[in-house]
C-alpha cells in the first residue's frame, strides 16, 4: 500500500515540477513575458562572487540569514515574473524567493496577476535593501523572503523568513498599527511606509475611487493558491500588502522533503480547509511525519478529508486511528 502511495507522489511531483519550470512562450503581436523558477542559493552565490558594489553586502545578508533562518538556503527558488507597472509598462525582471513546496503556486499568482495586468510598482530580492524590510516598503517594493523576526514579537520567525509570505505593494497596501501600548490607549497609529497614510488607509474610499494596485482585488489570487490569510482581516496590525499560509502549515512543510512538501501544498492549495483545524503549536504532524514520512504521506494521500475536519481533537484521534491501521 505504502509502495503505491509513493509511486503516485512521485509522479506527482515531477508533473508539477515540469509544469512550473516552463517559461511562458511568446505569441505574434505579443511582448516576450517570462515566468520561471530556479534556486536561489545558487544565483545569491553568483551575485556574491560577481565582485560588484552588492557582493559584500550579499555575503554578510547570506551569513547572517545562515544563523536565523528557519529553513536552508538549498530549500529556496527565485520566482522570475513578468509584470506591468502604474504606467502600464512590462518588466521582465520581477523576482520573488518563496519555500521550494510553494513555488509553484506563486508562479501561477503572478501569472494570473500579469494576465489581469494588475501594476506592480517594482519586485526586487530584499537583499539589494540591505535585507532592511523598511527601506523596501519605501521603495515600494514587492518582495517575500527576509530571515527575520516576527514585528510585535521578536520570539519567533515572521513568515517571511520561511518564504511563506508575499507583500505587494506596501504604498497601495501599507501596515498600519499601533506603535506601543501608549500609541493604543490613545488610538493613535503608525502607518508603514509614509507614502501610504495618506490614500490609501481608507480603504472604502480608495476602492470608490479605483485606485490601481489595492490588494482587495487580489484575494482570490492568493486564496485559490494556497496564501489564504490575508493581512488586510487583522484588527491590528492591520496589514494590507501581506499575504501569507497558516504557520501550522510552515511547520510542518519545513521538516518534510522537498518533494512531500511540495506535493502536500498542492493538496492544500486544492482543500482549502486543510490544516485549518491544527493550531501552530500542535506538533501531532510533525511528530507523524519525522517517525515515518512514507506512512504519513500514504495516509495523506488516501485520506487527505482527516486533515481538514472542523474539530482538531477529532481530526487527532481520526489520524492516530489511521496510524496505527498501517504498518
Amino acid at each position: 500500500m505504502i509502495k503505491k502511495h509513493s509511486t503516485i507522489l512521485l509522479t506527482t511531483a515531477v508533473l508539477l515540477t515540469s509544469l512550473a519550470h516552463a517559461t511562458a512562450k511568446k505569441t505574434a503581436g505579443e511582448p516576450e513575458m517570462v515566468f520561471q523558477i530556479a534556486p536561489y542559493e545558487s544565483l545569491l552565490n553568483k551575485d556574491i562572487q560577481r565582485g560588484d558594489k552588492n557582493s559584500e553586502a550579499f555575503k554578510k545578508i547570506k551569513k547572517d540569514w545562515g544563523r536565523s533562518s528557519p529553513i536552508p538556503l538549498y530549500r529556496l527558488k527565485v520566482v522570475t515574473f513578468s509584470y506591468v507597472d502604474f504606467n502600464g509598462k512590462q518588466h521582465q525582471n520581477g523576482e520573488c524567493v518563496v519555500m521550494d513546496a510553494v513555488a509553484p503556486r506563486v508562479l501561477t499568482i503572478f501569472k494570473e496577476l500579469y494576465k489581469r495586468q494588475f501594476p506592480i510598482h517594482q519586485a526586487k530580492r530584499i537583499e539589494f535593501f540591505g535585507a532592511d524590510d523598511d527601506r523596501s516598503i519605501d521603495a515600494n517594493n514587492s518582495s517575500s523572503y527576509n530571515a527575520r523576526t516576527n514585528i510585535g514579537d521578536s520570539s519567533y520567525p515572521s513568515m517571511h523568513a520561511y518564504g511563506l509570505a508575499i507583500d505587494i505593494n506596501p504604498v497601495q497596501n501599507p501596515f498600519h498599527s499601533f506603535k506601543n501600548d501608549a500609541a493604543k490607549k490613545q488610538g493613535i497609529r503608525q502607518t508603514k511606509p509614509a507614502a501610504g497614510s495618506e490614500q490609501y488607509i481608507n480603504r472604502r474610499r480608495a476602492r470608490n475611487d479605483k485606485l490601481p494596485g489595492l490588494a482587495e482585488g487580489i484575494i482570490d489570487i492568493f486564496d485559490n493558491n494556497g496564501f489564504n490569510t490575508w493581512g488586510g482581516d487583522w484588527n491590528d496590525p492591520i496589514d494590507w500588502q501581506h499575504f501569507q499560509t497558516s504557520r501550522a502549515l510552515a511547520n510542518l512543510l519545513t521538516v518534510m522533503s522537498p518533494q512531500d512538501a511540495e506535493v502536500f501544498f498542492e493538496m492544500h492549495a486544492e482543500t482549502p480547509a486543510l490544516m485549518r483545524t491544527f493550531p501552530a503549536k500542535e506538533t501531532l504532524l510533525i511528530d507523524l511525519y519525522q517517525e515515518n514520512p512514507e506512512k504519513f504521506m500514504a495516509i495523506f494521500i488516501a485520506n487527505p478529508s482527516l486533515f481538514s475536519l472542523s474539530d482538531k481533537d477529532q481530526a487527532i484521534r481520526s489520524i492516530n486511528k489511521q496510524w496505527e491501521k498501517i504498518a
